[in-house]
């Protein structure tokens, strides 16, 4: 299965951040042994920022180079923005997740805000739902 992770979930495991770590690790660990499994190319951007700004630029690009060797980059390009304009529901960098998703032909995405995916034609999972 094509599994889409949603920056919410990938930065749960590079920050530690506690309530949401223990379960987004892992999922993440399941669907690396057990899935193939994306992120979008302004996940990469979203982490850095985030990490370094938090943990500094070290444990950020140890992270990237950490998680890009486990998650594919979805193969997206200028037409997705316009299946990202489809798909906004309110958040546009969700919208930009959900056109990554169907890029990789995602079978399900793994988001903690489901909210910011109210249009998404690929069905949802939370970590702390997850069914391998």
């Amino acid at each position: 299965m094509n599994l889409f992770f949603d920056t919410s979930v990938l930065l749960d495991v590079a920050l530690r951040r506690a309530p949401h770590f223990a379960r987004s690790d892992a999922v993440l660990k399941d669907a690396i042994e057990n899935h193939t499994c994306f992120m979008s190319w302004h996940t990469v951007s979203n982490i850095s920022y985030i990490v370094e700004k938090l943990e500094g630029r070290e444990a950020a690009l140890a992270f990237i180079r950490n998680v890009s060797s486990v998650c594919r980059i979805a193969p997206v390009g200028h037409s997705d923005l316009g299946v990202a304009f489809c798909h906004d529901g309110g958040d546009f960098e969700d919208a930009m997740q959900i056109a990554s998703a169907l890029a990789c032909q995602a079978e399900m995405i793994v988001t903690r805000d489901p909210s910011g995916f109210t249009k998404s034609p690929i069905p949802l999972t939370a970590p702390q739902s997850w069914q391998s």
